[in-house]
């Protein structure tokens, strides 16, 4: 192996130490933490509270309050209070620049506290440091993208054009109004960011559900909005189970928009509720990326780099690569450097240096990735590292080994979204059988194809049935361009992270106006 080769690696975490301020947040005086509504801090009426825990340690970071149905329309009536304003000034008509100050004091206090949200990451959501860091980045990233969207899309009356003898007609734009963010547990920060900046800044008040894994950063985010000076009512955080805070939020007929990042399944009950009353929804619901490596590609440098991808987050990524076709010229020699990659990465607890696969967020997790690979062998794959649980010294938490199969086409191995470290291996005849077999999926987030002939690479990928095609790089995300999913991944709506999805958090109508009769 080259020096090059072996300078690719996965994430790997550096040792943290928890910061106290953290450890205070979490223990709270003694008390659950409470969700956060109308500006205050509340416990749930239901008097249900539910344990947040590290998932390499089993440790209980924190107890927090679930909000049940009377908690999510009292936020709903904030909210509303808060966007129509009370006898006083309302959010959705407060000037662009108030919502951009607002927004920027916020930034700058998770910049301030960029410690504590780092270990709601590492400890809560089980996180390697090397992509936590970059996962906190992305709130700034993300709120200097949508304030210079904010900027740019006038809101209110378009040009008047005319329509008729004596009628001109007009489009206006205007925010929904309460909207609700449905947030999963595997990127809490990025995708609380995704939804909260365009949400806010065109000019919606907002709901927060955090995952029930993963609270704490939507709370602390919630704490420092406060801080910041937001109305109240603006910015209302829900802890709680999917099918008890979740639900109750999709049942209410005064959340008009939902934004919603989860499984297939859970996707689809809420939007079936959401269409009882109307109320539109977006969403992207995960995916089972796929790769192919062309027959120009160097094995051994690009098993690596497609290892890498497969393993980040410990492939608790929605766009992960999960099915790998191969040029059968080199499909013996990719196999070999992916299993070598496959069999390097340390095993470990998150937050000590060097870990590199980590715990996966639970045990429900746990039983079902370990039940896939079982399926995978029965299905017809061949295992070349069978996976199964691994344990860490001193620590009681939800470890899995990695696990990678050989399979040929025709077998259809792994149909479902595994989330892990997890591949198979199909060596194919020509681009346009693997080209056919990635698309074969019902899902549709994200592919790749690996190339030297980058012109190559780029007609392949526009042919992908995937909402981001890649070429000789994976899990890509920029600020323009959208990330969305096709198939059962997503949809409808501009997906995030480009000007579309700004419009997303918008409604816009037609008027018509004619002269007076007589």
């Amino acid at each position: 192996m080259t020096t090059a080769t072996a300078e690719i690696r996965a994430l790997t975490a550096a040792a943290f130490r928890t910061p106290e301020k953290f450890t205070e947040f979490c223990r709270n005086g003694g008390k659950p933490l409470g969700g956060i509504v109308d500006g205050e801090q509340i416990a749930g009426s239901m008097n249900a509270t539910f344990q947040t825990i590290d998932p390499g340690s089993q440790e209980v970071l924190a107890t927090v309050c679930e909000m049940g149905e009377a908690e999510v329309a009292r936020a709903v009536s904030a909210a509303q209070r808060a966007f129509h304003g009370d006898g006083g000034s309302s959010w959705r008509n407060a000037d662009v620049e108030e919502r951009i100050e607002l927004v920027n004091r916020l930034v700058e206090l998770c910049e301030r506290d960029r410690d504590v949200l780092l270990a709601c990451e590492i400890r809560d959501g089980g996180k390697v440091s090397e992509l936590a860091e970059g996962d906190f980045t992305q709130i700034r990233a993300c709120a200097e993208y949508f304030i210079g969207v904010a900027r740019q899309i006038a809101m209110g009356d378009g040009p008047s054009l005319p329509v008729g003898n004596g009628v001109r007609g007009f489009t206006y734009r205007e925010p929904w109004g309460v909207v609700a963010g449905i947030i999963p547990w595997n990127y809490p920060i990025v995708l609380t960011s995704w939804f909260m900046f365009p949400a806010l800044l065109s000019g919606n008040t907002i709901l927060i559900k955090p995952a029930e894994d993963t609270p704490l950063s939507a709370l602390y985010i919630g704490k420092l909005a406060q801080e910041a000076g937001f109305p109240p009512g603006v910015i209302n955080v829900l802890p709680g189970r999917g099918e008890i805070t979740g639900q109750c939020i999709a049942e209410h007929p005064g959340v008009r928009f939902i934004s919603f990042t989860g499984s297939p399944g859970v996707g689809q009950a809420i939007l079936r509720t959401c269409d009882r009353h109307g109320t539109r929804m977006k969403r992207e619901m995960g995916g089972n990326g796929s790769a192919i490596v062309l027959g120009d590609a160097d094995p051994a440098v690009v098993a690596r780099l497609i290892g890498r991808y497969t393993n980040q987050h410990f492939g608790q990524t929605c766009c992960t690569i999960h099915r790998i076709f191969v040029d059968r010229k080199i499909a013996d020699d990719f196999t070999d450097a992916q299993t070598e990659f496959f069999k390097g990465l340390k095993i470990g607890y998150q937050a000590d240096a060097g870990t590199q696969l980590g715990a996966v967020i639970n045990p429900t997790q746990r039983r079902r990735i370990l039940q896939a690979q079982q399926e995978t062998v029965a299905r017809g794959g061949r295992a070349i590292l069978t996976g199964g649980e691994a344990t860490v010294a001193g620590k009681n938490g939800f470890y899995i080994k990695p696990a990678l199969y050989r399979t040929e086409p025709g077998l259809n191995i792994n149909p479902q979204e595994v989330f892990h470290t997890y591949a198979t291996i199909c060596p194919v005849s020509s681009a346009d059988e693997a080209l056919q077999l990635a698309n074969s999926s019902p899902y549709g987030l994200g592919a790749s194809v690996w190339t030297k002939d980058v012109e190559k690479g780029i007609a392949l990928a526009r042919q992908f049935r995937d909402g981001t095609a890649q070429v000789n790089c994976h899990n890509s995300i920029a600020y323009g361009l959208p990330y969305g999913g096709q198939g059962i991944s997503g949809g409808p709506g501009g997906g995030v992270n480009c000007e579309e999805t700004f419009l997303d958090y918008t409604q816009v109508k037609a008027v018509y106006v004619a002269d007076y009769p007589g």
